[in-house]
């Protein structure tokens, strides 16, 4: 993709949004409606789920919120974007808006499916700038050990909203039509069966943790950062499997600024 550099190997991938390129803008405008309403919505093409709705939708919830829940709004746009078109082999299974209001989700960040091995992944995204006396590489090691840190914390918890929550956005997000959508739902199910036995472990779960990192890209995130972070993860076997990615823009606004452009050109 123009303006966006990408390198993945075994268990962890780094992304570099250099610039906001035509195809990238492009990219958010051809999937944003699915990336918000999931598949089986905008599938529909009915009015409400169409791009010009759903820009406004996205830029309604995004302006009223504080710094940092707008920093995790984007980081979780970037992510949705970088999955759907370099990550073929997963499929989104889940919905960036919340169902009952007008709000960004409540949840995991977003759940993902691989057909091929016919598993579940849980993903959870960290997004932030450079910390206080931070370099790109710290602040990525920070963000990424928080996205883990978390999950492991909720993946264990005897809580079974997190996994209501993951079921009916799944079974809203996913097209009817495909094969695998009761199985992504078992899945789903069983593992709120282990929270209701109290017997839920961080260990039953596939998990891909992201690191979006804000900042002046010309201050590169070293690989062996990302590669020694993954390294450690698989050792700890914290989870049943993981996935690390790192991602890199520079600042929010050129992003911002588009997205309220298209919005109000929807207005």
């Amino acid at each position: 993709m123009d303006g966006v550099t990408f390198k993945a190997v075994d268990e962890y991938a780094m992304c570099c949004v250099e610039r906001l390129s035509h195809e990238f803008t492009e990219a958010i405008k051809e999937n944003l409606s699915q990336i918000c309403h999931g598949a089986q919505k905008s599938s529909r093409g009915k009015e409400m789920y169409k791009y010009g709705e759903t820009i406004k939708g996205f830029w309604e919830r995004y302006s009223s919120k504080p710094d940092n829940t707008k920093i995790g709004m984007l980081g979780e746009l970037l992510a949705h974007i970088v999955i759907l078109k370099f990550f073929p082999e997963f499929e989104v299974v889940s919905a960036f808006f919340n169902l009952e209001e007008r709000s960004i989700k409540k949840g995991f960040d977003l759940i993902l499916f691989k057909p091929e091995s016919k598993n579940v992944w849980i993903t959870e995204v960290k997004s932030g700038q450079l910390h206080n006396r931070g370099t790109t590489c710290t602040t990525t090691t920070d963000l990424l050990t928080s996205a883990r840190d978390d999950l492991r914390r909720r993946l264990a918890e005897q809580q079974s909203n997190h996994w209501l929550n993951a079921v009916n956005t799944a079974n809203a997000a996913i097209l009817n039509k495909v094969d695998y959508k009761e199985l992504v739902i078992d899945i789903l199910e069983d593992e709120g069966a282990l929270v209701a036995k109290k017997i839920a472990h961080s260990k039953d779960n596939n998990v891909f943790l992201v690191a979006a990192l804000f900042h002046n890209v010309s201050q590169e995130i070293q690989e062996p950062t990302v590669s020694r972070f993954s390294q450690r993860l698989e050792k700890a076997a914290h989870f049943k499997s993981s996935f690390v990615l790192s991602l890199h823009k520079g600042t929010l606004k050129k992003l911002e600024s588009f997205m309220k452009a298209e919005a109000l050109r929807h207005a």
